[in-house]
């Protein structure tokens, strides 16, 4: 049974200060809206956007052994599980910031393996501007409304904050030169998108194992073609460029435009909103697979097995 009017999001957003309560507001737009078929497809949609200068993809493939080509769902889940933290707790909350964290040491890591690969601030800049804009340009793309002032204002808030969490994991320092404003964020974005950042070799392999592991966890084998379809028509032109690639037709575009121009307005104008976040119907999904466990169970060891099937779940 329901315990909030069918369309209760639009209405609790009008009540709030986007410069006050700028993480709320981030979380109603993204972590009730998401699902996991939606959280993987953003996750094919954004990645090759992130390493369009090769000392990135580099890094990434790691000659063939990095955990995108040894465990690609893994690399999906642990993506997607970061931003579902940040999504609905935002930059103050300690779960976040152990998030972010947990990130800086990771890029630490890797720096020490590819000297200078990850000492570039541009590049963290412009992946935390696609964060926070990603969607309004979406919308844009598929002739939607962007973004109200109101979230443009939060967005700008929250992930100016989320940038002060991360650190330069080639040089140490913290980042600088995050926009002012939600227009600075995306003429940031136009200026990196825009350079030529010469031959990327890698960027194309990086690119199939985004479009693999999604199609083969949604779709059966005979429609990979439609998943590939779903990604490559929603990319912008600077990838192809930039990775060498051929631009698909205007079928294929057609077809991923409209398919999440119908998912968005469906969800968005008819259909209920959630009243739990993705986040926590995970929790809740792995609480019963607990107990599911616990129930069946009839030796000592029942609780412990039972707790590494919640931490593996």
């Amino acid at each position: 049974m329901r315990t909030k009017p069918r369309k209760w999001i639009e209405a609790e957003l009008e009540q709030l200060d986007p410069h006050v309560d700028y993480e709320r507001i981030v979380a109603l737009g993204t972590s009730y809206y998401v699902s996991d078929f939606l959280m993987d497809y953003i996750y094919a949609l954004t990645f090759p956007n992130f390493i369009a200068p090769a000392r990135g993809a580099e890094a990434v493939l790691r000659a063939g052994t990095g955990k995108i080509y040894a465990a690609p769902n893994k690399r999906m889940d642990d993506t997607g599980r970061h931003m579902l933290i940040w999504w609905e707790n935002g930059p103050s909350h300690p779960a976040t910031q152990r998030s972010v964290e947990s990130l800086n040491r990771l890029h630490e890591h890797w720096a020490k393996q590819y000297p200078g690969n990850f000492s570039h601030n541009e590049d963290y800049v412009y992946t935390l501007c696609y964060e926070a804009a990603f969607m309004h340009r979406m919308r844009l793309r598929i002739g939607l409304p962007g973004f109200p002032e109101k979230v443009q204002i939060a967005s700008v808030e929250f992930w100016s904050r989320m940038a002060k969490l991360f650190r330069n994991a080639g040089t140490g320092e913290p980042l600088h030169g995050f926009p002012a404003d939600f227009a600075g964020i995306m003429a940031y974005m136009d200026d990196y998108e825009a350079r030529d950042w010469g031959d990327n070799s890698h960027g194309g392999a990086v690119m199939e194992r985004m479009l693999t592991p999604f199609a083969e966890r949604h779709f059966p084998r005979p429609l990979h073609g439609v998943a590939r379809a779903m990604v490559l028509g929603m990319y912008p032109d600077h990838i192809f460029r930039t990775y060498g690639m051929a631009r698909p037709g205007p079928i294929t575009r057609w077809f991923a435009q409209s398919f999440m121009k119908v998912g968005l307005t469906m969800s968005e104008r008819y259909l209920p909103d959630p009243e739990v976040t993705l986040a926590e119907k995970h929790r809740q999904a792995r609480a019963a697979k607990v107990q599911t466990h616990l129930r069946h169970a009839d030796r000592p060891s029942a609780i412990r097995e039972a707790e590494d099937v919640a931490a593996t779940s």
